[in-house]
């Protein structure tokens, strides 16, 4: 795209306007994805897209869409992220009721995994872990 650089953010916003108004909520998302990629949209152009687009009455529609899209991309962030340090904890408890006073540096290793499959796995392995001296080899 070769436009001004103020004249580029009115571009992409009429082009996400357009989109709105013609497809449906899941193309949309599909299609702005495409155009951030194609157009190289940086996070500070979508910033000043998402202030241009609240400003105009003609785009209240889609301001309101990304409004509820945001919400909900955050409030999943943090339902995972919930999910993953009630996973750590459940890690931890069992080891300490195993075991007592764990290592700081089992902790570290456990609170270091985010990956809720990996720590799925780490419960199971802490209940059959005969030691916990092997148990810092699994992390």
């Amino acid at each position: 795209m070769n436009y001004k650089k103020d004249e580029r953010i009115e571009v992409i916003r009429h082009a996400y306007s357009g989109l709105f108004q013609l497809a449906s909520r899941m193309l949309f998302d599909k299609y702005v994805d495409f155009i951030d990629v194609y157009a190289e949209v940086s996070e500070q152009e979508q910033k000043s897209l998402y202030h241009e687009i609240i400003q105009h009455k003609e785009t209240a529609m889609l301001a309101q869409y990304i409004r509820d899209k945001g919400m909900q991309q955050g409030m999943q962030q943090g339902m995972q992220q919930g999910i993953i340090q009630k996973a750590k904890e459940d890690v931890i408890e069992v080891l300490e009721l195993r075991f007592g006073k764990i290592s700081p540096e089992i902790i570290d290793k456990i609170n270091q995994t985010n990956d809720p499959a990996k720590l799925k796995e780490l419960l199971k392995k802490c209940v059959q872990v005969k030691e916990i001296d092997h148990f810092g080899f699994i992390c």
